[in-house]
Order: C-alpha cells, then sequence, then structure tokens
C-alpha cells in the first residue's frame, strides 16, 4: 500500500497511515527496500534483533513492494475431493434468484463471482464483492438479510474467513434469520494469498454451526449433493441455513480481475437494494 505504488484497493489507506501508525504507537521501526543489497539488509535484521534483546521491546521492519522474489507454497493440501471452488459457485449460481443478493468474501471467490457474471449475464448490481475484508463477508450478509426480509441473501463465504471471524456463526444463529443462507466453500486453505493450510479440513463445521443454533446444516462433495443442499436451503423458513462444500484447492492462473472500484460495487447494490 506504499503511495504512488500500484497495490489492491485495501492497502491504500494502511499504506498513507502505516508509519504513521507507528510512530503514534512508539514503535520503532527499519524500512528494506528492492534497492538494498544482501549485506544491507543483514545489517538492518541485525540492528532489530540486537534492539529487541536489549530493549526487551517489539520492532517493526517494513518490506517495500517488489524486494522479496515469488514465492510459491510448497506443502500441496492432498484431497480426495472432485470439485474446486469455481465449479462449485458455477453450479449454485443459476439456483439463485435474480433479485436475490451475493455477498462474497474476499479473494479469489469474489473473483471468480465477478467473471461468472461479467460472462454470462453482465450483471453485477446483485452482489456485493467483500475486497479486502476477510472474515466480514457474513456479517455483511446477515445485516442485509435482516432489512430485506423478501430476498434470500447469500454469503460465499471461505474456511480461513470463517475460521477468522467464528463468533460471527453464533450471531447468525442467534438472530434466527430465515432469509440468510451461508454458503461456505471449504478447500483446507488460504488459497487466495499462496495456499497456506488452515485447519478447514480437520474439523467439524457442521458440527460446530449445529452446536452454536443454526438450524439447518449440509455438507456437499459432489454436484448432485450441491444441488440437493442448495435447494434444501434455499426452502428452509426456521432460521438460518448453512451448506458446507468440500474441496480441492485449483484456480485458473488467468483469472481476471473486477474492473469495478469497491465504491462502484457497494453503490451498484445500494441501488439495486
Amino acid at each position: 500500500g506504499k503511495p504512488g505504488v500500484k497495490d489492491e484497493p485495501q492497502h491504500k489507506k494502511q499504506g498513507r497511515v502505516m508509519l504513521k501508525m507507528l510512530d503514534a504507537m512508539e514503535v520503532p521501526y527499519e524500512i528494506i527496500s528492492p534497492r538494498d543489497s544482501e549485506n544491507k539488509i543483514k545489517k538492518i535484521i541485525s540492528k532489530v534483533l540486537k534492539n529487541i534483546k536489549k530493549n526487551s521491546q517489539a520492532m517493526a521492519i517494513i518490506v517495500e513492494k517488489n524486494t522479496f522474489e515469488k514465492y510459491s507454497y510448497k506443502k500441496k493440501i492432498k484431497t480426495s475431493y472432485l470439485l474446486n471452488r469455481e465449479s462449485a459457485l458455477h453450479n449454485i449460481i443459476p439456483y439463485i434468484k435474480k433479485n436475490d443478493i451475493i455477498v462474497s468474501t474476499t479473494g479469489f471467490t469474489s473473483r471468480e463471482l465477478y467473471e461468472y457474471r461479467a460472462t454470462t449475464t453482465k450483471l453485477h448490481s446483485s452482489d456485493f464483492l467483500t475486497v479486502g475484508g476477510m472474515g466480514h463477508a457474513s456479517q455483511i450478509a446477515l445485516g442485509i438479510a435482516l432489512q430485506k426480509r423478501n430476498k434470500n441473501i447469500y454469503c460465499f463465504d471461505g474456511d480461513g474467513a470463517l475460521l477468522m471471524h467464528m463468533g460471527s456463526l453464533a450471531i447468525n444463529a442467534e438472530l434466527n434469520c430465515k432469509n440468510f443462507k451461508h454458503i461456505v466453500f471449504n478447500n483446507g486453505s488460504h488459497e487466495s494469498v499462496g495456499g497456506q493450510p488452515t485447519v478447514g479440513h480437520n474439523i467439524n463445521i457442521k458440527n460446530v454451526a449445529k452446536d452454536l443454533g443454526y438450524g439447518l446444516v449440509i455438507v456437499a462433495k459432489t454436484y448432485a449433493q450441491i444441488k440437493i443442499g442448495i435447494k434444501k436451503v434455499q426452502s428452509y423458513k426456521k432460521g438460518a441455513a448453512l451448506i458446507e462444500i468440500k474441496l480441492s484447492q485449483g484456480t485458473r492462473k488467468d483469472l481476471s480481475r473486477p474492473k469495478n472500484s469497491p465504491i462502484e460495487n457497494k453503490v451498484l447494490l445500494m441501488k439495486h437494494i
């Protein structure tokens, strides 16, 4: 988010205020840039470590963009699930009514939703892409659902995002919102930022959601199970409903990015609502 350097929209404000925030919190810092030699970087890190040990205080290292070479996560998560997120998403959207609303989590999920719309209906006004707001999509979707009870409101969530704000599940269930439909794409990883594993495949999301008060929870692993599950979730009228779709990793390298800015996306949805 460094000013003047192209980056994701959610990083702009953070980049403008980051150094000022560190100063305000009295956290000392050093900056490493692509122009620094390997020897200089070693000296900076040694200085930071020396100060940490000497003063018993936190320090920050600010690393400018393009300092590190590209890196791919080496430990691939092995699963036997047949579907990936995009194929599952493509199978769900046709069952969602035109006037219903989708709030999608940050990263590849929102990008895949946007591209699907761009290549089919060309309409983006009924979707809200939660750019840079990992973990917050379900609360945004719930807020809309509570105000627009004549529509089904779908939250397209990820396992990493769900785990980050798991307390949201309890709120979703407690408010007993009958038109809130929670769809969790669980591929056991933070795929949008490199593929680091989550515990999504090691815990029982179904039991967690049920124990927290979701009225209906379904697990799907195949196209047929998705079809049955989405229809049950749509017709369920006794409270919050969730379908967890268990997936393997896999994202196209040519996946496009939204052309609309986050503000434009917000305005389009507000007009639609």
